[in-house]
């Protein structure tokens, strides 16, 4: 199966040293690793497929680097033909890691949900082929423009992270998925546009960000620009054919970046894997000159066309692409004689290949191996750029060859959440599928000051004989020290961190390990080693691959599945709620109610653990009880201790923190028996991230709450809410004392409404609660009845069902305004939403987060009274944000306001409004 423009050439003589003695030349000499194992992902395929794919990475150098600004903007369809179906290293650099969006799959905002979508891109890169890289750029949230963006991103910063990335994938063409300009529609968008095009120039100018150069990195030129051929007014420089079957994979291009595409979950991005003819089309840019741009509004991240191209791919046309040709551009004549022989061994290979006998092409790929490590002693020192490519061909070449021989090669340890002090077991093992004897060395790969010995077989370690059919198994006792770090994402262990998105810095700090910035995550604190010996007619060749290492559960109903192995604390604390309101009048508590919380803490060490719980509060507040001893059971054993914290009358109207924490004391230890050592404090707790498409992470927060001391107060009425997407409603009702209950599909169908004095609709309900809108005529008619109804926004489908009572529209794009800080005009002062039984000043629209409100309403009909007017700088009021309406003897309310990021930061003016609407009566709408 012929995938690569390679030159056929006769085969001549191969030398026979060693692979490994080349990576260890290549190491000497100092050449930037490409660090392939981390940018990309092992795929999803595997046996015949994965060693096919493998094969078709070999003799092609190509590299292509594509650009946007979120997970999900990427163009899927570049992906699989280039990575999987030609081979070619293929990138994607997201600015962002999608912190600033919203989550269909579950609670998580902010850092969570940046974790969840940076999952997500992995997973989708599992399937495409393509690797992954990120900037320290935070996503704050929907920007107008990119000169906002830049007021939360430092520009020159983010502009050095996109050129690292060019200078450490040195890809020969880059494809920015957005224009840079207004039309982007998104100011994320714009500025990714506008930071790719500058970076392109930057990077080859070693005056640009010297200290790159000072690491070791060299200035690089991109043969190529492209963006995306929607943006032309012309016929398009550059079509790809998407739709092409490959015969290996038994789908389309296509079909595989939409099944890509699909993992976007969160950001429900399902989308059907149509089959036939299908064609993604680019434009050529000169960086330095971009044509001018038509205004209007942009469509999505890229350009897909029905039907067959009319014209080849020429998307790398003109760039060397083979190892020889990249050798005799640097007048390298020897070397390039050598990689023509390493090109033919490779043809030959992929000509021979039988999916049936695999280990048939290795003999192939073994003097292939020899001709490489001869071109790389014919090129000497000097030639720092063709020794990047073989560096990277060389790993290419490695997993092809363990690809085809048949080998598995594995890493499990024998707990999922390790901690520090633990002794935990790895069994390291190597499964000889092929038809040759191989001799494999295995031993851990640890952090500085893990230790480690091997006890089954025991003894040092040694290399073992593996014939073919059988399974060679180690086993080693590793020593976690006591001061092993829990396992965090790298991004987020920063003590500069600065990434809070109600700051105007939206920037994570950035390590000082200079090869692990821009990765997706670092790698995993235990991994396995094997340095595996195969024999040819020529010599032995030596080669080196790493496994991280992950821990093998069973579910009854699922069957085996794998998680990775990860550093957790001995104990975790966890202290909720969050968030506690405390309503109070002037500056007094109304009342000396205590507030109750919850510790939880939870063993993960294999013998118990004994200790005190504990909430240190401010001074002047009380605490009871003020301690208590838990003793926690093996293994995840957990218990959650009820503590209610009473502050003091005088409570000044502002925040205030309280925290827990467990004291664990050391063994031996007491009154009679002093010890030097203090006792041991743990005050971290963690939110696991975690959902079947994805890969788990641990999201540490410290044991914290805050204490929001609000003037504040709220009728007595009864609510009910129909749950969408997590909104913070609930939460926010139970600490002002509101009574309600939620409205299942029972209740909709035909439960008695008429208890209810108040309904309120989930953020999005419409959207993820089908039987919402199928019993939407039942809540109409209850609020004709006499009762309130608050409908919060939802998104485009749900106003196509046409759940309001009178006509209305969304603008697309929606309305909406981003500047948390906007300006915002009462229009009826004398409301009694804005004055009953809270006074909503100037002073209720302050401290807001991320942004004011989204999916405002465009056009009404009806007795519809628009209640606010607001919009960003520089744009015509906006005034569909909360309208108000009787309907028959109750009122309806849409409110478009972004409650649900301001309730959970216990933003004052939102809480008090919030009050208001479920206080406000049917009277209140006339």
């Amino acid at each position: 199966m012929k995938r690569t423009n390679a030159d056929p050439l006769a085969a001549s003589a191969c030398p026979t040293t060693p692979l490994a003695a080349m990576l260890g030349v290549l190491g000497m000499l100092g050449v930037p690793s490409p660090a392939v194992a981390q940018e990309r992902p092992a795929l999803e395929y595997e046996g015949a497929i994965a060693t096919g794919l493998a094969l078709r990475r070999l003799g092609n150098t190509a590299r292509v680097l594509h650009i946007g600004a979120h997970p999900d903007d990427e163009n899927t369809a570049l992906f699989a033909p280039l990575a999987l179906g030609r081979g070619a290293d293929a990138a994607y650099l997201s600015i962002t890691r999608g912190e600033g969006g919203q989550n269909s799959l579950g609670p998580e905002l902010g850092t969570a949900l940046g974790l969840i979508r940076t999952e997500e891109l992995l997973a989708a890169r599992r399937i495409d082929g393509a690797a992954q890289f990120f900037t320290r750029a935070v996503d704050f949230g929907f920007s107008k423009n990119a000169d906002e963006t830049f007021t939360h991103w430092p520009r020159d910063s983010v502009l050095g992270d996109v050129v690292e990335v060019i200078r450490r994938y040195r890809p020969d063409v880059v494809v920015s998925v957005w224009s840079g300009t207004r039309r982007d529609g998104h100011g994320h968008h714009e500025a990714s546009g506008i930071l790719a095009r500058e970076a392109v120039l930057a990077a080859g100018d070693p005056e640009r960000f010297p200290t790159q150069i000072a690491a070791g990195l060299r200035p690089h030129h991109v043969d190529a620009y492209y963006w995306s051929a929607r943006y032309g007014a012309d016929g398009p420089d550059v079509e790809l054919n998407t739709g092409e079957l490959d015969p290996l994979l038994g789908r389309s291009y296509h079909q595989i970046a939409m099944a890509s595409r699909s993992r976007h979950r969160s950001q429900d991005m399902g989308v059907p894997q149509a089959p036939g003819p299908r064609r993604t089309q680019f434009d050529r840019i000169d960086p330095a000159n971009p044509p001018d741009v038509a205004p209007g509004p942009g469509p999505g991240p890229g350009r897909q066309v029905d039907g067959a191209p009319e014209r080849a791919s020429a998307l790398i046309a003109g760039v060397d692409t083979l190892l020889s040709q990249r050798a005799l551009a640097a007048g390298l004549g020897r070397a390039a004689e050598r990689l023509r022989t390493y090109e033919s061994e490779i043809e030959a290979a992929r000509a021979e290949f039988d999916p049936f006998a695999t280990w048939s092409v290795v003999p192939r790929l073994l003097r292939a191996g020899g001709a490489l490590e001869a071109a790389l002693e014919a090129a000497g020192p000097a030639a720092a750029e063709l020794r990047f490519h073989l560096e990277a061909e060389t790993e290419d070449l490695r997993d092809a060859t363990i690809a085809a021989s048949n080998l598995r090669l594995d890493a499990v340890g024998d707990d999922e959440m390790i901690i520090p002090g633990q002794q935990v077991e790895l069994e390291l093992s190597a499964w000889n599928g092929g038809v040759a004897a191989l001799t494999v060395l295995m031993e851990p790969t640890l952090p500085a000051g893990w230790t480690t010995r091997r006890i089954e077989p025991a003894g040092d370690p040694q290399a073992i004989v593996v014939h073919p059919g059988e399974r060679a198994v180690t086993r080693w006792s590793v020593d976690v020290p006591l001061d092993a770090q829990p396992t965090k994402p790298y991004f987020l262990d920063i003590d500069a961190n600065d990434s809070d998105m109600s700051t105007r810095v939206a920037i994570y700090g950035w390590p000082e390990d200079t090869d692990v910035r821009g990765l997706p995550f670092a790698a995993a604190p235990l991994r396995g080693r094997f340095d595996v010996d195969i024999p040819s007619d020529n010599g032995t060749y030596h080669l080196h691959a790493e496994r991280e290492a992950s821990w093998v559960g069973l579910d009854a109903r699922e069957g085996e599945f794998r998680r990775p192995v990860r550093v957790v604390p001995r104990v975790s604390v966890r202290l909720t709620p969050e968030l506690l309101v405390v309503p109070i009048e002037g500056s007094r508590a109304r009342d000396a109610r205590r507030l109750p919380v919850g510790v939880t803490v939870r063993n993960e060490a294999p013998d118990s653990t004994s200790g005190t719980v504990r909430v240190a509060v401010p001074e002047g507040w009380h605490v009871e009880p003020a301690t208590v001893e838990v003793t926690l059971e093996p293994g995840g054993g957990e218990r959650t201790i009820r503590f209610n914290i009473t502050p003091p009358h005088d409570l000044s109207a502002r925040q205030h923190r309280v925290g827990a924490l467990f004291e664990m004391p050391i063994p031996g230890c007491g009154e009679e028996t002093p010890c030097a050592a203090p006792p041991r404090w743990f005050t971290l707790g963690y939110e696991v991230i975690d959902y079947s498409h994805i890969d788990p992470h641990h999201l540490y927060r410290d044991a914290v709450s805050r204490i929001r001391a609000l003037d504040v107060r709220v009728a007595d009425v009864r609510v009910g809410y129909v749950a969408g997407v997590p909104d913070g409603v609930p939460e926010a009702l139970d600490q002002l004392g509101v009574t309600w209950e939620p409205l299942g599909e029972a209740v909709l169908a035909d439960g008695d409404l008429s208890r209810f004095d108040v309904i309120v609709t989930g953020t999005r309900a419409y959207e993820v609660r089908p039987d919402l809108a199928a019993r939407n005529d039942r809540l109409l008619d209850w609020a004709r009845a006499g009762g309130t109804l608050i409908v919060q926004y939802n998104k485009y489908p749900a106003l196509e069902g046409s759940y309001a009572p009178w006509p209305v529209t969304i603008d697309r794009p929606h309305g909406r305004v981003t500047d948390e800080n906007a300006r915002v005009t009462v229009l009826e002062p004398d409301h009694p939403i804005f004055n009953t039984p809270n006074r909503i000043g100037p002073d209720a629209w302050e401290g807001w987060v991320q942004e004011r409100g989204l999916y405002l309403w465009e056009t009404w009909e009806g007795p519809l009274r628009p209640l606010l007017s607001m919009s960003d700088p520089g744009e015509a009021p906006l005034e569909g944000s909360l309208l108000v309406a009787p309907l028959g003897d109750g009122t309806y309310v849409y409110s478009a306001l972004a409650l649900f990021r301001q309730l959970p930061e216990g933003v004052p003016g939102a809480w008090r409004l919030l009050a208001n609407l479920v206080s406000f009566s049917a009277e209140g709408a006339r």
